[in-house]
């Protein structure tokens, strides 16, 4: 076990045993070796090796179960797409490949757009993108996104294929997140979006209704995402 200067011991063993879990040489269903035998492996103490268990367990790798100890469950990685931080954040650009169905244009308000709208973002308009991410490959997010068009100069110029909105808005047009809120279901694909996520129609999916109010008044962003969660798990941490 290769440890890094300055990285605590209880990620180097979470790093250690989630390789060799993907790796096969731990199969679902299989016992991890015990927290004292873990403890003696890897020259620690319980309450380090308690500590990576639990971020395994909240990951998805293990479920531990009491008399029996940490067993290997189906290995999946988790989406921060709760955060407000953006997808680019809770996913991460490495694992993440961004493709531009619709690229940021200025246009009036759908009619049955689903949120009230001041009179001044009625008159200002609104900016509409629509983003199908890539996780390691796989489509797994797609996502509708309207920002109210005030005081966004210049802003489909921007590459948001290749860098996060949110950095964008910020960088270049001083926006900053303030306080959201979002809402979330479970739904069934329907034709289009299984289309778009290679899915099954029927299969159940994450889809997640967001408002987001900015350090700009009246300009507001709102986000219609659908995720893929077959592969995936949902997280987010407090």
């Amino acid at each position: 076990m290769a440890k890094e200067p300055n990285t605590p011991l209880y990620k180097v063993l979470i790093d250690d045993l989630k390789r060799q879990i993907d790796d096969g040489r731990y199969k679902k269903g299989d016992l991890l070796p015990s927290e004292n035998d873990l403890c003696k492996s890897y020259g620690t103490t319980r309450p380090t090796v308690r500590q990576a268990l639990g971020e395994l367990t909240r990951m998805g790798y293990i479920i531990r179960q009491h008399g029996k100890g940490s067993i290997v469950s189906e290995p999946k990685s988790g989406l921060g797409i709760l955060s407000l931080k953006g997808s680019t954040a809770g996913v991460g650009k490495k694992s993440l490949r961004t493709e531009m169905l619709v690229k940021s244009k200025r246009m009036t308000w759908p009619v049955d757009f689903p949120y009230d709208l001041t009179e001044e973002q009625q008159e200002a308009g609104c900016i509409y993108l629509a983003r199908l991410r890539y996780v390691n490959g796989l489509p797994t997010l797609y996502e509708e996104t309207y920002i109210t068009d005030i005081d966004l100069p210049r802003f489909t110029m921007h590459n948001v294929a290749k860098n996060s909105l949110f950095e964008t808005l910020k960088k270049y047009h001083h926006v900053e997140i303030k306080e959201g809120e979002q809402k979330i279901w479970a739904v069934m694909a329907g034709n289009h979006i299984a289309d778009l996520l290679s899915t099954n129609a029927e299969n159940p999916i994450i889809h997640m209704k967001r408002s987001m109010q900015t350090n700009k008044r009246n300009l507001v962003i709102y986000s219609f995402l659908y995720c893929n969660t077959a592969d995936y798990f949902i997280q987010d941490y407090f």
